[in-house]
């Protein structure tokens, strides 16, 4: 079967994660990705540690899997012609500047138009294109505080903390990659290019679902509450017996009832808790939830984690066990998904990486990471039809 972006060209000027992100998901998908960076420099997280393949930093290795590498200085005449070029023959620019980086350059919208009145371009900044915060740095960690994200992230009465998981920059990667997807199909039908507008912190204001519309309806603040939930009761993480954590989330009635039956039916000390009133509805277990907890923290300590596996297996209760990062690469459902791969890389060797999240009927293809500007001469002159003597005249200028 043929990946569903065969045929799609996207230009991408990004670094560090979530226009990489971006790019890579696409590519993931068959496009054809062509990545600018800058001669000698490269993207910023190539020369991000602590780890190293044989030189390659394992942060690069990441999120730049099935792309060309184009060395282009787009400061100098003779580099953004180049660029220009590229773009008349591209589907998709994905850039990740601050807003007026490309204007400055020339290569705003309206200019890219103009070369190339069907052209999607793409925009992926911390504030969005316009507004107050337009031209200020911003990373994951910041957009997750002005989001919301951090309020709500923690145990009640500690500092704020972010999700370990970069997902201010990962998710803003995923949705516009979504937004080129669906700017693709909408010029299928209309002919037409667009301009999309990616703001992470906008991403991070739609991430707040729930807790965000349990706000606008009832002017309450929500408030951090670990790794339990306001409302759906039992969830938390529960400390067993050896000292591990397993997850119970119970996001029904149905599944609260057959926790309350499995703690019923296996431990001695908690016989008839699934007939206690206190327990026996949704607000019953919010009005009595610290003697829920108490009741559910002293059961799980009675066996270990491994023991619970299976009785939630048994009772049909929705939980999991709460992974290191090692421990949920080598869970076998992942490794049975296809999402720890191997890639092979020229420099860095043979390594393992993560998978593609999207299953499409296609055998997945990871082309390893390029080298910096391993591309630039075949692109130049294979793509854009320059001549040897052509490129060598732009090396000379120090433009590619």
């Amino acid at each position: 079967m043929t990946p569903p972006m065969q045929g799609v060209r996207i230009l991408e000027m990004s670094q560090a994660i979530a226009g990489p992100m971006a790019a890579r998901t696409l590519g993931d998908l068959g496009a054809e990705i062509i990545k600018i960076e800058q001669p000698g420099v490269g993207d910023m997280s190539r020369r991000i540690g602590p780890h190293f393949l044989g030189g390659e930093s394992a942060y690069y290795l990441n999120f730049n899997r099935n792309k060309k590498s184009v060395t282009i200085d787009l400061r100098t005449p003779e580099g953004r012609e180049v660029c220009r070029r590229l773009v008349a023959v591209s589907d998709v620019v994905l850039e990740a500047f601050r807003p007026s980086v490309l204007e400055r350059l020339g290569l705003g919208y309206e200019s890219l138009q103009a070369i190339n009145p069907s052209i999607i371009a793409c925009s992926l900044s911390a504030f969005g294109q316009e507004g107050p915060y337009r031209e200020r740095p911003g990373f994951d960690g910041i957009v997750q505080a002005m989001g919301g994200g951090m309020s709500v992230t923690g145990n009640p009465g500690q500092p704020p903390v972010f999700m370990g998981f970069p997902v201010g920059d990962m998710v803003g990667g995923y949705v516009a990659a979504i937004g080129i997807a669906s700017a693709l199909y909408g010029r299928r039908v209309t002919g037409e290019g667009r301009r999309l507008d990616i703001s992470l912190l906008d991403v991070q204001i739609a991430l707040q679902a729930h807790l965000g519309q349990f706000y606008l309806v009832s002017g309450e603040v929500p408030q951090p509450i670990g790794s339990s939930h306001p409302s759906n009761l039992p969830v938390g993480a529960y400390q067993c017996s050896d000292g591990r954590y397993l997850q119970v989330h119970c996001a029904s009635q149905e599944f609260a009832m057959k926790t309350l039956r499995m703690m019923a039916g296996e431990i001695e000390a908690l016989r008839g808790m699934d007939e206690d009133l206190r327990f026996t509805t949704a607000p019953s277990r919010i009005e009595n939830r610290d003697a829920l907890e108490a009741a559910l923290t002293a059961g799980f300590m009675t066996k270990p984690r491994s023991e619970w596996e299976q009785l939630l297996l048994k009772y049909d209760v929705p939980g999991g066990p709460v992974n290191n990062i090692g421990e949920a690469l080598a869970d076998p459902q992942v490794q049975l998904r296809d999402m720890v791969v191997e890639i092979d890389h020229p420099v860095a060797g043979a390594y393992r990486t993560a998978g593609n999240p999207i299953k499409t009927g296609s055998p997945d293809n990871f082309a390893p990471p390029p080298t910096l500007g391993q591309d630039t001469e075949a692109v130049l002159t294979g793509l854009l039809g320059y001549s040897g003597a052509e490129v060598a005249a732009l090396r000379e200028a120090g433009a590619v």
